[in-house]
């Protein structure tokens, strides 16, 4: 998805860079560093960054495959159901 959404707005970054912020960003919201972001890391990663949630609405995610179209999106449910 980063790289799409990078492609999809001209951002030129080589590979190094958008692997070092991906794992700088995962480094963040990892506080035991065990490899993976539990429920309760996500929930205080967000609480410092809540600008991360406007991305994660239904409405956005719906809108997003028009601004990125590389970025499909097939959640299994109908517009009606939303």
């Amino acid at each position: 998805m980063v790289l799409a959404i990078l492609n999809e707005s001209d951002l030129l970054l080589s590979d190094d860079a958008v692997e070092q912020i991906v794992d700088q960003t995962f480094k963040q919201a990892d506080l035991n560093s065990d490899g993976k972001i539990d429920p309760d890391e996500w929930k205080a990663f967000a609480s410092k960054n809540p600008a991360l949630l406007k991305n994660m609405t239904l409405p956005y995610l719906k809108d997003i495959t028009m601004a990125f179209p590389s970025f499909v999106l097939n959640s299994g449910v109908d517009d009606e159901e939303l």
